[in-house]
């Protein structure tokens, strides 16, 4: 019996070949994609619900409601604080200290009243992005902190950029690099074949300022055999740069005209060198800089030093940047295009104990 139990069991169950419940195609139904009407003049344009405003979740809606009444109250406060603002640029000796504190007042006002918006966070996350609005510059900011930052001052620190290219830098912009389309991180290695041209540039400023400022890429890890020791080369130099909360591009394509004072030299390293670190500093300039006068000063690529450099034009570092580089398969043929030195050189490390005990 248990025999043929089993058998009008395996009877009974479906064959794997076929599937046990129909398909929507062997019912012999269509998959539609609904569409919303086409409007034509004439007609009035249909309104379509807001996803975010009519959730229909009672909790959600009261908390709309507190949120709108704390915003009401904000801009109240907000209208006050430009009226102060107002009156103290008013004065005859107008205190600028204070007037920066009250403005600094109102911007929080300003994020205080928006940043409790459901719709603010949406938009954020999906990257829709208003730097002219102070709640999303802070949102920026924020989330740049906490991520991107700490990851570019541990390379920096660990990869000992800093002291030896400049003894402190504190990043107030976010740098974004990119080599031929391509999205670098910090302490990326980067292909000779790829950082043969000129890379694009992204400056993202959290403040509400215009700014001219200057680049600087330097290499730190040059071989100078005859001291025993690295030098510095400079493999790019540009000035007045033009650069605010809504100008963020810095190379590339919407970009500003700036002021090349050097050109782009392909970074490179010789064969049985360490790795290259490569340090792009962006610096603030107080003033607008001589373009010509920097080009007629002849500035040396090797051994140039930024602390010199960032003293004798008043700069400040406000964003950095670092890459590196090894001999790979095409080096030497950029350095052969470029009539670059050295690709017919090999570096090697001679043990000085071994040399002793052949003398």
């Amino acid at each position: 019996m248990n025999g043929a139990r089993s058998i009008v069991a395996n009877a009974l169950r479906p064959s794997f070949s076929a599937p046990a419940i129909p398909t929507v195609a062997a019912r012999g139904l269509r998959t539609r994609t609904y569409r919303f009407p086409r409007w034509k003049p004439g007609r009035p344009k249909p309104v379509y619900p807001r996803v975010i405003e009519s959730m229909p979740f009672q909790t959600f809606q009261f908390a709309r409601e507190i949120i709108a009444k704390d915003s009401l109250e904000k801009a109240k406060a907000i209208e006050a604080q430009k009226e102060r603002i107002m009156k103290a640029r008013k004065e005859e000796k107008p205190n600028q200290h204070k007037i920066k504190e009250m403005e600094d007042h109102l911007e929080y006002l300003e994020v205080q009243a928006e940043i409790n918006n459901p719709r603010v966070k949406y938009s954020f996350d999906r990257g829709i992005i208003d730097m002219e609005k102070p709640v999303y510059r802070f949102l920026a900011d924020r989330k740049w902190r906490e991520y991107r930052r700490p990851i570019l001052m541990q390379r920096l620190t660990q990869m000992n950029v800093m002291p030896d290219l400049l003894p402190k830098i504190e990043p107030e912009v976010d740098v974004q690099l990119r080599f031929k389309g391509k999205e670098i991180h910090p302490g990326d290695f980067v292909a000779s074949f790829s950082s043969e041209n000129k890379p694009t540039l992204k400056v993202i400023s959290f403040k509400p300022q215009k700014m001219l400022c200057t680049v600087a890429v330097v290499d730190l890890d040059v071989p100078n055999v005859e001291k025993d020791r690295f030098d510095y080369r400079l493999h790019w130099l540009v000035s007045n740069i033009p650069l605010s909360h809504t100008q963020t591009q810095a190379f590339g394509t919407g970009a500003k005209p700036s002021d090349q004072i050097v050109q782009w030299l392909p970074p490179h390293v010789q064969k049985g060198s360490p790795y290259h670190r490569y340090a792009l500093v962006l610096l603030k300039q107080e003033d607008r800089l001589d373009a010509k006068a920097l080009k007629e000063s002849n500035i040396k690529r090797d051994g140039f030093v930024l602390r010199s450099f960032q003293a004798k034009n008043k700069l400040s570092p406000i964003g950095a940047f670092m890459f590196r580089g090894q001999w790979d398969t095409y080096t030497k043929e950029l350095m052969q295009q470029h009539n670059l030195p050295g690709w017919d050189q090999q570096f090697v490390r001679i043990n000085e104990n071994k040399k002793e005990k052949t003398k």
